[in-house]
């Protein structure tokens, strides 16, 4: 294994990896996650002088790969496929708060299945490894490039990189920000009004409060030197079991 520099992010380092970090990248992770909870402390405290944008979500878009994904999702069970849709729904609306131009196909698809490869458990492979094979096969099905695929495999392993930037992988960042304001509120103060109770009500949570958890410790058991593991000693976990979007699962 060869030490790369920099925050790791891409699906040809989790092939090549499993997505164990060496030294320096445990370090640059917990970099990330100390700046995501000073993140989380500024946001609270500022929340009080914002007010939410007045813009809604875009309607999904429809294309045989969007189709494709879509078919692919329903197979993740309700739990991991509502999450993903919320995920889009929250990661596209942070994406036009911060007036971002962005690929409405891949940002929709890597959304869905962004968590599909916790649907099996590997020991020794980050799950979006796997997450990413789906999506390259559902590109493939499409008839996409598998150019365009690739940034969609890339994504899907970027969302579970914490401290990553818009920089480093765009639709990975938003996919990232959709799935954190959907499990743990983060940024839940940039939403439009009423979007979180919507995203909740079209597609229920079924759990998913309760059944991440279980898997964010499994990946950690299974991947002890991964970013899930850190994550889960920075109390990734418990974060979730308190989120306060619980309120809008019941």
């Amino acid at each position: 294994m060869t030490d790369r520099p920099g925050l790791p992010h891409t699906y040809a380092w989790a092939c090549e990896t499993g997505g164990r970090l060496t030294a320096a990248q445990k370090t640059i992770v917990r970099s990330g996650i100390r700046a995501g909870y000073v993140d989380i402390v500024r946001g609270l405290a500022g929340r009080v002088f914002r007010r939410p944008p007045s813009f809604d979500v875009t309607t999904p878009p429809d294309s045989r790969l969007t189709r494709t994904a879509v078919e692919a999702a329903a197979e993740q069970g309700p739990a991991i496929a509502g999450h993903g849709y919320r995920t889009w729904m929250l990661g596209s609306a942070l994406g036009s708060a911060d007036r971002q131009n962005l690929d409405a196909e891949l940002l929709y698809v890597t959304s869905l299945l962004h968590d599909s490869g916790m649907m099996r458990e590997v020991v020794g492979q980050d799950f979006t490894v796997r997450s990413a094979e789906l999506l390259l096969d559902v590109f493939a099905r499409a008839g996409e490039p598998e150019t365009r695929g690739l940034l969609a495999a890339d994504a899907a392993v970027a969302h579970a990189s914490p401290g990553l930037s818009v920089d480093d992988d765009p639709i990975g960042f938003y996919v990232q920000a959709g799935a954190m304001a959907d499990l743990a509120g983060l940024r839940m103060w940039d939403l439009p009004g009423g979007l979180l109770a919507r995203a909740y009500r079209e597609h229920p949570a079924a759990g998913v409060h309760q059944s991440i958890p279980v898997l964010i410790r499994r990946e950690a058991r299974d991947v002890p030197d991964g970013r899930f593991a850190l994550l889960r000693r920075a109390g990734m976990d418990r974060m979730v079991q308190v989120s306060p979007t619980r309120l809008y699962a019941r």
